[in-house]
């Protein structure tokens, strides 16, 4: 992986305080949801954000978005196309949509360079009936499942039409933000049991201060999460400047405990970790 295209910290803070932003907006759907649109767009360089939820099951002829916002559209008239677009309610001439549809339930986040070649993308119809005629074109599709309510939830960011496409690296930005929401999603309405020091930070980052107070390394937290060891060594940078530490052994220090406040284990589908054993010796 070239290094352009790898996540700096600056992309990670950007993620970090994109969520912190929208959970001060508290629980008002629209007020988030449109705050979440326009800090991708601006983010990824993007024009046209849109989200919402698919009720599960779905079929590739009847999917009806739930909750749906758009952002960022040209014109009252581009933004029609689209509309009408969805309000067909069957997305079965999309060719990104064939490959969506076995993963729904699952978590899913690509670029339109990894759903087919550009020459049979321009070649479909639908690309040049509905993408061209509503100004967008290439785009970033992330789903992330949200089982409790038996739905997927949607992030759809597009670029302009002739604009530059959407790369690996803004892919990788909004998979994390993606999967930071789907935790803070999950996590919501158990805030009572949180640490005071914990207020803030968002789920995956107290998850990697548990397992670093546990006395696991960058590598391990890696495996358990399911994450890079350059992500994992981005969230603890985070960690040391919100904690005001320099060092692993102040962040021990800082603490006083060997495991914070167990909320990690709380959050559903998050594996129990036991604690790294001491060296021997």
């Amino acid at each position: 992986m070239g290094k352009h295209q790898s996540l700096t910290l600056g992309d990670v803070r950007g993620v970090f305080r994109l969520l912190g932003e929208l959970r001060e907006l508290g629980h008002d759907p629209g007020a988030w949801r449109l705050r979440m649109l326009t800090g991708l767009t601006d983010m990824l360089g993007a024009q046209v954000g849109l989200t919402g939820e698919m009720e599960l099951p779905y079929t590739l002829n009847r999917m009806c978005p739930v909750n749906p916002v758009d952002h960022g559209w040209s014109g009252a008239a581009e933004r029609g196309i689209w509309l009408d677009y969805f309000s067909r309610l069957d997305l079965s001439d999309d060719p990104t949509w064939h490959q969506i549809y076995p993963r729904r339930g699952r978590a899913l986040t690509r670029c339109r360079d990894q759903f087919m070649p550009l020459r049979q993308w321009y070649s479909s119809e639908h690309v040049q009936r509905y993408r061209r005629g509503s100004g967008v074109d290439g785009f970033i599709m992330s789903q992330r499942p949200l089982p409790w309510l038996g739905r997927d939830h949607l992030i759809y960011i597009l670029r302009a039409w002739n604009a530059p496409p959407l790369e690996r690296r803004q892919c990788r930005i909004l998979s994390l933000f993606h999967d930071e929401l789907a935790l803070l999603l999950a996590h919501d309405g158990n805030k009572s049991r949180q640490d005071p020091r914990l207020a803030g930070l968002s789920p995956r980052l107290r998850q990697t201060l548990e397992l670093l107070l546990a006395g696991h390394a960058e590598k391990a937290i890696a495996r358990h999460l399911a994450i890079s060891r350059h992500t994992v060594h981005q969230y603890i940078k985070v960690l040391y400047r919100r904690m005001g530490c320099r060092s692993h052994v102040e962040l021990m220090a800082t603490w006083r405990t060997p495991t914070p406040i167990g909320l990690a284990m709380d959050i559903p589908g998050f594996p129990r970790i036991p604690a790294a054993r001491p060296p021997q010796g």
